[in-house]
């Protein structure tokens, strides 16, 4: 189970010092996350009450986070979060505590209040710690990437990243490569297809969506093709799938359990996180290096853009393990939600054939 799964459905808020008002109590936090997958919850709250209420007055699961956790794993949390939240919110209402384990958490399910927090958060918004990936780099002494950090270092990381990720000029790079992987994920479809036999392909549909998102995430950050939807993967390349889905796969116990207690004890989850990590720092690595060996034998300008990591290289403005230290958990935090919300949204499709035709007939109109 990843992270982004543990992250499902929710809202999720934690405390800092800072108290904002929220839509009917006033919780201390400057923090959130979301998801794209709603749970469908009973609205059978009363919005009557309009005071503000104290931090320990916000109803829920708090009050005992190791007998929490241990519910946590007898009710398979892990692979149920998105139903145990569904009854969380409708047992305590849209604005509720709990915790598990060490992790302590405030979970907020309408948008309305999500809007609130966001816009109290100014210039720095506290950022989420997932402590195993900190843990990690500590344990390394590599850099925290743009995920991770906080405070001043992050919005000037954060703004030099802009230009480079998310400004629409630099959007428009990326569209040539994604279309590109798309078109051969839907060659991989029709191809699988044809082989059943039966005019129709019935496999986990997750894991399928996880190499395309991986290939689409890899194409624009490193410029490179994984080669994933092919009958052979190349060896390296299979390692490097590996390493991502170990990492996600350790990185969800150590949400509850900390990091530090696992690697003193020796924990296989913790050496299992640490190996993973090299395996997708040093691909980092390799990638560096392709770039620089292909800078070298280019004789002029590239017609074809090369990536954000070279981008990045050739812009100097970070340092190389800056740039190296982002562009992971650019990956990290790219391949997974991607994924899933793309499950999703095909689950929602199939289920209401009428909008899957007219999202096909926009898709074709603007493609034409």
């Amino acid at each position: 189970m990843s992270i982004s799964s543990v992250r499902m459905a929710r809202w999720s808020v934690w405390r800092s010092p800072v108290v904002l008002p929220l839509s009917r109590m006033e919780v201390p936090m400057t923090g959130a996350r979301h998801s794209s997958t709603m749970p469908v919850a009973r609205q059978t709250y009363s919005d009557s009450s309009s005071f503000v209420r104290s931090f320990n007055d916000i109803p829920g699961l708090w009050k005992n986070g190791v007998a929490n956790l241990y519910n946590f794993w007898k009710l398979d949390g892990f692979r149920n979060l998105h139903h145990i939240m569904v009854q969380n919110f409708n047992t305590f209402g849209p604005i509720y505590r709990e915790k598990i384990g060490y992790y302590e958490s405030v979970n907020i399910i309408n948008p309305e209040d999500a809007a609130i927090l966001f816009k109290a958060e100014g210039h720095y918004p506290k950022r989420l710690k997932v402590e195993a990936w900190t843990s990690y780099r500590d344990y390394r002494n590599r850099k925290y990437g743009v995920l991770l950090k906080n405070g001043e270092e992050w919005r000037c990381n954060r703004v030099l990243l802009n230009k480079e990720v998310i400004s629409p000029k630099v959007l428009e790079n990326f569209v040539p490569l994604l279309d590109e992987v798309g078109n051969d994920f839907v060659v991989r479809v029709h191809k699988k297809i044809a082989r059943s036999g039966q005019n129709k392909w019935t496999t986990d549909l997750s894991q399928e969506l996880f190499k395309y998102a991986l290939e689409s995430v890899s194409s624009v950050l490193y410029g490179e093709r994984l080669g994933l939807f092919l009958d052979y993967i190349d060896p390296e390349a299979q390692h490097f799938i590996d390493c991502i889905s170990l990492m996600f796969k350790t990185t969800s116990p150590m949400l509850y359990i900390p990091p530090a207690l696992l690697r003193k004890v020796g924990a296989k989850v913790w050496r299992d996180h640490v190996e993973a990590w090299d395996g997708i720092f040093n691909q980092a690595d390799r990638c560096i290096q392709n770039i620089y060996r292909r800078l070298r034998q280019e004789t002029g300008p590239s017609k074809k853009y090369p990536g954000v990591l070279a981008s990045l290289l050739l812009r100097d403005k970070l340092s190389i393990e800056d740039i190296k230290a982002s562009i992971t958990e650019l990956m990290a935090g790219g391949v997974d939600t991607t994924s899933i919300t793309l499950l999703w949204t095909l689950y929602e499709l199939a289920r209401h054939p009428n909008l899957q035709e007219e999202l096909r007939a926009e898709v074709a109109a603007a493609r034409s």
